[in-house]
């Protein structure tokens, strides 16, 4: 993929826009040379001609304006629709990546490079590909109506614009090298301005504003040095080609005054020969212009191609697509081991998830809990092999169709910017969040058929009560229509877990996994949800991920990860009587804390604070 194929698909716009360009520069040579008929008509005493000629020349002008303005309709809008459809494949690359990729890569960054460089590349496309057609139009049919009044004449007026390019090339590669500093720097700034905007809470909880906006500050001025180095050499480039192309005009009115006052040539061909230099001043000084967009364009698409040719860690199967079934899945995993940046998180891992079952994992913090989640979801990538599904390797089994049926709340619940009702339904299909009126036109366009929202609507309430949000959505005046803010920041920690349990649930998954996705709200919400989740896991396979004992206890199995290993496994009971880490968790989640008496607490504060406190208390 180059970055003018995109144009290619558009040849036939394009070529209609080139058409018109040619007609432009064609059309306008009618000014000049009536101009020169005229004056030496007037010179002769022929003033019968004259009114003929100048409505040729109005004619012409009129002519002039309504191609260019053809030329500019198809050219640009073409550059627009190149635009969108670079953007759509870029974003269409972004979902195939793994998350590897953007842990490594600052969300800003990648937002500058599908925002910033797609239109810098437009413009390329736009204004950089009429400018650059427009000038080697108007340098052809200029060239040739002059050199066919006197060549020598000619030569003499284009002395300069050899130089022009050689000043261009030299400029060309400085605004390229510049370009890329400003949309790299770029990239940085809207990473910081996301990762602020994201974490306003906490930066205000912190007080850090002056902190921030001192970072802020700072890496702003970056982006402004960058953008003046950047516009110095642009405002440098455009006065030395027009005092170039000045020049030339200067070398005709003298030479060809001479050449006039020979009689070698006539004064209304000087006057026509001027008008065609004029005619070169504008393309001259929009080679300035068009080399700044063009290397302005290639820089963006350096970064643009860069990001195309990152491929995704993870190879997706090519095998078949697991049945629709809803029958529980059998899940097997053999001897699995992950490493990640040299560090191993996972180390010989064995389990058998036998289906219709409820498999718990717990361990400490760190343990590599969530790193099993991603590897049964295959956020990660995992050796052939190691994880079967239903008898199959789960390498070998297309990624869609394998999340299809997998139900998946992480325990950081996020959330889009819609109503929770299209929060829920996304786990299935899609759901209510396509609009209706414009489902057929996003099919067309996607090739991905829209899911009915009538047919999501009884799935969505039913996971809302299974998820235990009745209570929250009576007590919300929208209920399911509710619209939650970015990231879900207007529910709390609590709803919008709960929100995130029932888009995994929505959709009957046949392998759910809930990753301690109840861990922020209480253990007595917990156990209602979880009752009410007891007839949504029955009939399917469910891995149970909880830093809390007392949510695993009743799970057919248990396993006890530590350090990447399996360590345990057996039933709630069991693994109490063994003694081993299972039941230290247990101990320390259920023995009480011992604290230090209030009045030993109090007794160590220093004596100028308990006597304020006490001459407060008096």
């Amino acid at each position: 993929m180059t970055v003018w194929s995109y144009l290619w698909r558009y040849r036939i716009s394009i070529s209609v826009g080139v058409v018109a360009l040619l007609a432009t520069n064609v059309l306008f040579l009618g000014v000049p040379y009536f101009m020169g008929r005229a004056v030496q008509a007037l010179r002769d005493g022929q003033v019968d001609g004259v009114p003929m000629l100048a409505l040729w020349m109005a004619v012409s002008a009129v002519a002039t304006a309504l191609t260019r303005i053809v030329s500019r309709v198809y050219i640009f809008n073409t550059a627009r629709s190149a635009e969108y459809d670079l953007r759509s494949d870029l974003f269409r690359h972004l979902l195939t990546l793994d998350a590897g990729y953007f842990r490594k890569n600052s969300t800003g960054d990648v937002m500058s490079r599908l925002t910033n460089d797609v239109q810098t590349v437009r413009a390329m496309w736009g204004a950089g590909v009429l400018n650059v057609v427009n000038t080697a139009f108007a340098f052809a049919t200029v060239l040739f109506m002059m050199m066919r009044i006197d060549p020598v004449l000619t030569l003499w007026s284009i002395a300069p614009y050899p130089l022009i390019y050689v000043v261009g090339q030299a400029f060309g590669k400085r605004i390229y090298k510049t370009s890329q500093g400003v949309q790299a720097e770029l990239g940085v700034l809207s990473g910081k301005i996301q990762e602020d905007l994201g974490g306003i809470q906490l930066i205000k909880t912190y007080g850090i504003e002056d902190v921030r906006r001192q970072t802020f500050v700072a890496s702003s001025l970056r982006l402004l040095d960058r953008n003046m180095a950047l516009t110095r050499v642009r405002g440098q480039l455009v006065p030395v080609l027009a005092a170039l192309s000045a020049s030339g005009a200067v070398i005709l009115l003298w030479i060809g005054g001479h050449a006039v006052l020979s009689g070698r040539i006539g004064l209304g061909q000087l006057i026509e020969l001027g008008g065609y230099v004029a005619r070169l001043v504008w393309p001259t000084l929009a080679l300035g212009w068009m080399l700044s967009l063009l290397q302005r364009g290639r820089a963006s698409w350096s970064r643009l191609a860069s990001l195309f040719g990152t491929k995704p860690q993870i190879v997706d199967g090519t095998g078949e697509p697991l049945p629709a079934s809803q029958e529980p899945m059998a899940v097997v995993i053999r001897d699995l081991t992950v490493a990640i940046d040299g560090r191993t998180l996972l180390k010989d891992v064995n389990l058998e998830l036998p289906p219709g079952t409820i498999t718990a994992v717990v361990g400490r913090t760190g343990a590599g809990k969530s790193t099993l989640v991603d590897a049964l979801t295959r956020l990660i990538d995992v050796p052939a092999g190691a994880i079967w599904c239903d008898g199959r390797d789960f390498t070998t089994v297309p990624m869609a169709s394998l999340r299809q049926q997998i139900g998946y709340a992480p325990q950081e619940a996020f959330l889009f910017s819609t109503t929770i009702a299209d929060n829920i339904a996304m786990g299935y299909g899609g759901g209510r969040a396509i609009p209706r009126a414009r489902a057929a036109e996003l099919e067309r366009i996607t090739g991905v058929a829209a899911a009915s929202a009538l047919a999501a609507e009884p799935r969505v309430l039913a996971a809302a009560h299974a998820a235990g949000l009745d209570r929250d959505l009576s007590a919300m005046p929208e209920g399911l229509e509710t619209v939650v803010g970015e990231r879900g920041i207007t529910l709390s920690g609590g709803q919008r877990q709960r929100v995130a349990l029932a888009r995994a649930i929505v959709g009957a998954p046949r392998l759910l996994i809930l990753d301690d996705s109840l861990s922020s709200v209480d253990a007595e919400t917990e156990q209602v949800i979880l009752k009410n989740l007891r007839q949504v896991m029955t009939g399917r396979t469910v891995v149970l991920i909880s830093h809390r004992v007392a949510a695993v206890k009743d799970a057919d199995q248990i396993a006890v990860i530590d350090e990447g290993r399996i360590v345990e496994r057996g039933r709630h009971g069991e693994l109490l009587a063994a003694g081993g880490l299972y039941a230290e968790l247990y101990r320390t989640q259920h023995e009480p804390v011992l604290t230090e008496p209030l009045d030993l607490v109090v007794s160590a504060r220093p004596k100028a604070a308990a006597a304020t406190a006490t001459g407060g208390a008096s």
